[in-house]
């Protein structure tokens, strides 16, 4: 097994691939592809599409393909969380501390946030004042099937990529799936699961590795506070931005809303709740401890 590693997008990335290597130009198309993405939408970096509007005038605006797409799936989103997932929130990130700088110190002007409006026709935009878009996890699993298409195009079959925690797995040389071990949501040493992962994405998602005093990047844009009903989730679909899809929902829904994600994402999931309750799909196929 061949794997090659890289940094993109704040977090650690690697690829494997089983039964031949990665040549050298395939890696080089792979960091250029991450390094364009995470310059065109990370709120982090000023020039990036997702602070285009930073200081805007209401009105209607043009927006590339890949941002409608992004747009379209987070409008997906706000529709089934009945409107607390919004990518429309990231000043609000960064008034919780949550900025470029990592200061990680909450501003008084949390309390003045106001969630902006936004709608999206065909590739316009309409916004009701200043916005900063903040995708999350559906951006970097986009970020990750993509990376998994530019494999798929130059050749290979037999690889697994994975961000941050969140993977997607083709299938090994013979022919299986890739084996992964599920972490217990804030204990690293412990999996509480296995998945066979077979030309699929797994997401994971917690309250626990972005967390600063009494704050975490899970906010909840209507109550201006952070989700603490759910300790993590991790959720299984046909590819990882519909797996990231779905973990997000999980995060900032009620479980009655949880059959219609399923559906809309066609996943399975595993959700830890802060009061010691797990709640797992009918469809879930992994192995459970």
């Amino acid at each position: 097994m061949d794997v090659f590693h890289f940094s993109g997008l704040g977090t650690t990335w690697s690829i494997s691939t089983d039964g031949e290597d990665l040549r050298t130009e395939t890696k080089k198309n792979i960091l250029s592809f991450a390094e364009n993405f995470e310059k065109r939408f990370s709120r982090f970096l000023p020039e990036s599409e997702s602070n285009a509007l930073r200081e805007a005038a209401a009105g209607t605006y043009p927006v590339s393909p890949d941002f409608v797409f992004l747009l379209q799936r987070a409008k997906t989103l706000r529709e089934l969380t009945g409107g607390i997932y919004d990518p429309g929130f990231g000043k609000l990130l960064e008034y919780a501390g949550y900025d470029k700088e990592y200061r990680l110190l909450p501003q008084a002007a949390v309390e003045s946030f106001r969630l902006p409006r936004w709608s999206l026709e065909d590739q316009r935009l309409t916004i009701d004042g200043p916005i900063v878009f903040d995708f999350g996890g559906i951006g970097k699993g986009l970020c990750i099937d993509r990376l998994s298409e530019i494999l798929a195009q130059e050749g290979y079959r037999h690889f697994l990529v994975e961000g941050g925690g969140d993977m997607y797995g083709n299938v090994k040389l013979d022919d299986q799936g890739f084996r992964i071990a599920l972490e217990w949501p804030g204990k690293p040493d412990t999996a509480f699961g296995i998945i066979n992962l077979k030309k699929q994405g797994v997401a994971v998602s917690d309250s626990f590795k972005r967390r600063w005093g009494n704050w975490h990047h899970i906010i909840d844009p209507q109550s201006k506070k952070p989700i603490e009903t759910i300790l993590g989730c991790t959720a299984v679909a046909n590819n990882s931005f519909d797996a990231d899809s779905m973990t997000s929902g999980l995060f900032l829904s009620s479980p009655e809303a949880y059959p219609a994600l399923a559906k809309a994402f066609d996943a399975s999931y595993v959700v830890f709740k802060s009061d010691g309750t797990i709640l797992v799909s009918e469809n879930w196929q992994g192995e459970l401890f």
